[in-house]
Parts: C-alpha cells; structure tokens; sequence
C-alpha cells in the first residue's frame, strides 16, 4: 500500500511538472509565434478586430523589406560583424584568461581588478577616442571600426568569464602534457581549449547576441554602406 501511494505521489509530482513546464514553454514561446504569423498575414488581416487564425500565407512583407530597404546588406554587415567579433574575443579572451589562471603574477589581483574595470565605463566615454581613431587612420563607415569597437569593449568581460572555466581545469593536466613533450601552443589548442568547451559555447554566443544588438557604436561609426540592422530598425 505505501510502495503504491509513493507510485502515486511521484506520478502527480512529475505530471504537475510537466504541466508547468509546458505552461513556461508556451509562455515564451508564443510571442514568438506570434510575430511570425504576423508577418506572414496580409495587412487585413493584421488589422481586422478579431485575430485570424487561419489565413492564406504571403511573403510579400519580407519581399518588401529586401527590395526597398537593402535590407540584406544590413544583415550581412550585422553577421559578418558579430562573427568576427565573437571569433576574436573569444580566442584572446581564451589566451588571456588562461595565462591570468596558470602564471603567478604580481599583482594578480590589481591586474584582475584593471581587467574588469575597464568593462564598465560607458560606451559613450568610449566612443570619442575611437571615433577620432578611426578618422585618422580612414576606416569610418567599415566593419572594421566596428569589429574593431566591439572587440577592445567586449574583451574584459569575455577575460572574466573565462578565467572561471580554466579554474576548473587541474593543473596537472598541464604538466602530464609537457612532460610527455606537447608545446604550449598544443597544450592550448589540442587539451586545454577542448576541456572548457562548454565555457567558449556560453561566452560565444553572449558576445554574438551583445555584438549582434550593439546600438551605439554603430550608429556614430558608421554612415551608410556599413550600417547594421539595430540602427537601420530603430
């Protein structure tokens, strides 16, 4: 009788679960849905006082966006600036954060302090400096500025998140590989980076998104040809 109401009790606790979990998931996703539905809905229907459930798709709204707005220069100048960005900061980042955690240094602690302060001055202090830096060397309105501006504000805070997967990584994984002969640019490459696989997925995909939904960088240091889609949106 009791191994039964123990059945009966994990039964109603995993289906209560389940329920909710469901309820979450439907939460966040159908804003989702919705917006994409609406997209695809004539503008009648869009308009109309009661929702549409069932309506003949169209593509024309996209159809419009690409043809009048360029829109396809903008998302490509928006991809091909968060990939660049997130490959290069996360690869530095990953250098540097793993000689913070495997060299002694003096002064680690200022250096660790040093690090993450500089992510905290406001883009807006920044932008002054990399504005005159990039009017001086000719590389206003290209993805490099902005490549360039992404990289130098997102790198400290990429350092820091890193510096607490390589933590994790014993040091005696180190030093059994240069004992059995690996350099150090393998030991990086071939066994450390691979153990903190987890670390540069998480850290690369907050560096594309923040990259990808950066405003204000792009919007003073670009004019045209290489503007990306928050500035064009807004």
């Amino acid at each position: 009788m009791t191994k039964r109401n123990f059945t009966l009790n994990s039964i109603g606790k995993w289906t209560v679960f389940y329920i909710g979990l469901i309820c979450a998931v439907f939460f966040f996703v159908f804003p989702i849905f919705w917006i994409v539905t609406t997209s695809l809905k004539h503008r009648v229907d869009v308009y109309t006082e009661k929702p549409v459930l069932l309506f003949s798709v169209t593509w024309q709204n996209y159809q419009r966006i690409f043809e009048l707005h360029d829109f396809g220069r903008y998302l490509l100048n928006s991809f091909i600036v968060a990939t660049s960005v997130t490959l290069i900061i996360v690869y530095f980042g990953a250098l540097a954060a793993y000689a913070l955690t495997r060299w002694r240094i003096k002064g680690y602690n200022w250096v660790s302090l040093a690090i993450i302060s500089a992510r905290m001055f406001p883009p807006i202090a920044l932008l002054p400096s990399f504005f005159l830096f990039a009017s001086r060397i000719g590389i206003v309105d290209t993805r490099r500025v902005l490549i360039f501006a992404h990289a130098t504000y997102g790198l400290p805070f990429i350092v820091f998140m890193l510096a607490g997967f390589f933590r994790q990584i014993p040091r005696d994984l180190d030093d059994a590989a240069l004992i059995d002969g690996c350099s150090y640019f393998r030991l990086f490459n071939w066994i450390i980076l691979p153990s903190v696989a987890p670390g540069l997925a998480a850290t690369a995909i907050l560096s594309f998104i923040w990259s990808w939904n950066e405003f204000l960088f792009a919007l003073v240091l670009t004019r045209a040809s290489s503007k990306t889609l928050p500035v064009v949106i807004s």
